[in-house]
């Protein structure tokens, strides 16, 4: 065996240039990309009690309809309208054709309520909790083709 001579230690320098192109180049690439990024905005309010319930008035008036809508994981949405002098409720369901939403279906009943109960101008929406967060926002916008105000409901309806 044939010792070393004893020179070990080597200085070696790290080239930085190369890591610094490489950061400069991601930089300018999320720059660029971040700019051709569009947010898209959904105009709804939230439901300060959850489900959507008549609130109580003081003036002897009967409490307004209230429209909310349950939406289901198979497609189907459930929609209650509730108020009125005799506080009776009135159910309605928009049934999945092929396991589909049938938001075509959704606009025409949301229309028959308009008309049957034209005080009705917002609606409550609740969801699953194992629906698809994009599912929620397209039922919600065909809503917003009919009625102006959309809120988002925590509790089932």
């Amino acid at each position: 065996m044939v010792a070393g001579d004893g020179e070990g230690n080597q200085d070696v320098e790290l080239n930085l240039a190369p890591i610094i192109d490489c950061f400069t180049v991601l930089i300018t690439y999320l720059l660029v990309t971040a700019s051709f990024l569009s947010l898209s905005a959904l105009d709804v309010g939230v439901s300060a009690t959850g489900a959507a319930t008549p609130p109580a008035t003081p003036d002897n008036k009967p409490p307004p309809m209230v429209l909310s809508l349950q939406i289901m994981v198979n497609g189907d949405i459930t929609l209650n309208v509730r108020g009125g002098v005799s506080g009776r409720e009135y159910p309605f369901k928009v049934v999945a054709q092929d396991g589909k939403r049938d938001e075509a279906r959704l606009l025409e009943q949301l229309r028959t309520i308009q008309k049957r109960w034209p005080e009705i101008a917002e609606a409550s929406v609740a969801a699953e909790p194992t629906v698809i967060y994009s599912d929620v926002v397209r039922v919600i916008k065909k809503i917003q083709e009919a009625l102006p105000k959309v809120f988002i409901s925590g509790g089932s309806t």
